[in-house]
């Protein structure tokens, strides 16, 4: 507003005139202020179509049904569904002792601290010196040669003005990299613990198939002794003992191949969970349920929020990349703009200690710094134009890496059907294979059929058998899979869940906006 008639204006008051004069400052500071706000980008994630919920055809039946489920978070100990005590304590083993995960948490140890420091950069900062000097002149100088001392003592305070958010926006990039930490140890932890379930399970089949493979062999044997009287007696030919000798030592064969990889498995699990090298050569790897006997594999509830997805650890990374790209720009951006510091400063100062403490020793000084650019032949431009960059390419690595977690969660359940599927089959083949050997052999003993039917018989329930452990196999590591790709699984849903997993400190050590 202006005024028209000057005998109409406020009386100039004297003691108006700092206020008046701070009043464009303060426009100003007003003004840096807003744009340092906007020199940075958001920061948000893409906006991703991912659906309501799994498992269900049509949009507004998915929707439906997600809003009947309650608010579903990341199972911490989703491997205690699978029933087995042993296993409960094998991924417990590998969370306390194994080095991936032991250095990702010192990694996040690392960045806590980098975090630390970086925020302690936006506040002032106290020195202090001292200096004692005796010194001599030239002879030939001013002085006449003259030898004199000086005695002091200060303390400075400075303090950077952010004005354009250089500081703030590097205070925030850093705890962005800080919560990617966080998340890449939480991703550890998931890969760990889904590793230690594979390899226990592997184990637990190798020891299945193991027993299959004896207790085949044992019946061999039986069989080869029989054969022997019989040959003996006159009763059969050599053929047929030489063809019972034959699949006996091609059952044998078996055994040593099976103990061998089952060993490598053991050893393979002793390095997840973090033992020693003499304890991974005098201890043996605990076992528990077996395999043919465990609990079936736990299946997700119907309509299982899509949403779940998004709290897998690989996703919150890249979320946290994009935090700190976009601060990153800020940073960039503020180079275009002067770096302003403030600088106070007082102590003592004197030519005799004795004089060190008198009245007239004191010393003062304020000082206001403005550093800016003028001309840098474009070096400002290009590390905007990288950081913008950098931006833009952590929103596409979002991206795929948000569809990655869907490949994977959908791979994890095609998996899972078609070893449910496979399972069955294998079940009904295994129980008419176990048909199959009865007839053969009371038709050879009959003396209708060869004993090679017998052994053929007998050869393909051995190798169904050993295949349905496999598949049986297959079906858990899916789920496991499956409780991977999810992040940790369903807790809070229906169909039951583990009790909840050790809550994770404060990833900021204390540290607040």
């Amino acid at each position: 507003m202006s005024v028209a008639d000057p005998s109409l204006a406020a009386p100039v008051i004297r003691g108006d005139l700092p206020r008046r004069a701070a009043r464009p400052l303060v426009a100003v500071l007003a003004a840096a202020l807003m744009s340092a706000c906007a020199l940075a980008p958001a920061g948000d994630p893409p906006a991703i179509q991912t659906g309501a919920s799994w498992g269900e055809r049509g949009q507004a039946a998915a929707e439906a049904r997600a809003a009947e489920l309650p608010a579903a978070r990341v199972d911490g100990t989703w491997w205690r569904n699978f029933g087995d005590p042993a296993l409960t304590r094998l991924v417990e083993e590998a969370l306390v002792a194994n080095d991936d995960l032991l250095l990702a948490v010192e990694r996040v140890n690392e960045a806590r601290a980098l975090a630390r420091g970086t925020s302690a950069d936006r506040l002032p900062s106290l020195d202090a010196n001292g200096s004692a000097q005796r010194n001599q002149t030239s002879s030939f100088g001013a002085s006449g040669g003259q030898l004199a001392n000086t005695f002091s003592a200060s303390a400075a305070l400075s303090y950077e003005l952010d004005l354009w958010g250089r500081l703030s926006n590097a205070d925030r990039a850093q705890r962005a990299q800080l919560l990617q930490t966080v998340a890449n140890r939480d991703a550890v932890r998931l890969t760990v613990a889904a590793d230690t379930a594979n390899a226990y399970l592997q184990l637990r089949a190798l020891d299945l198939q193991l027993e299959i493979a004896r207790r085949t062999l044992s019946a061999r044997e039986q069989t080869l002794e029989l054969q022997q009287a019989q040959y003996e007696a006159g009763t059969i030919d050599a053929l047929d003992l030489a063809q019972a000798r034959s699949e006996r030592e091609s059952t044998r064969a078996r055994i040593p191949q099976l103990e061998g990889s089952r060993d490598q498995a053991a050893n393979a699990l002793g390095v997840l969970l973090g033992r020693t090298p003499a304890e991974l050569i005098g201890k043996d790897v605990e076992r528990g349920v077996a395999l043919d006997v465990l609990p079936d594999a736990p299946v997700p509830p119907l309509g299982l929020p899509s949403e779940l997805l998004l709290r897998r650890p690989d996703v919150a990374v890249a979320e946290q990349e994009i935090a700190a790209a976009a601060a990153n720009v800020g940073v960039a951006r503020a180079g275009y703009f002067p770096q302003i510091s403030l600088t106070a400063s007082a102590g003592r100062q004197s030519t005799q200690l004795s004089d060190f403490l008198s009245n007239g020793a004191g010393i003062w000084g304020l000082a206001l710094a403005l550093t800016g650019p003028i001309f840098d032949f474009g070096r400002t431009d290009a590390q905007v134009e990288a950081a913008k960059s950098r931006y833009e390419q952590t929103a596409i690595s979002y991206r795929q890496t948000v569809r990655t977690a869907f490949q994977d969660v959908l791979d994890a359940l095609a998996s899972r059907t078609a070893a449910m599927g496979q399972l069955e089959a294998q079940d009904a083949q295994v129980a008419e294979l176990q048909r199959t050997v009865e007839l053969a052999r009371l038709r050879y003993d009959a003396g209708y059929a060869a004993y090679l039917d017998v052994l053929d018989a007998e050869r393909t329930l051995l190798d169904v058998e050993l295949s349905r452990v496999t598949t049986r196999q297959n079906l858990y590591v899916a789920s496991v899979n499956l409780y991977k790709a999810l992040g940790g699984g369903w807790e809070g849903l229906p169909q039951g869940a583990a009790d909840p997993g050790p809550v994770l400190a404060d990833p900021y050590g204390g540290l607040k906006d």
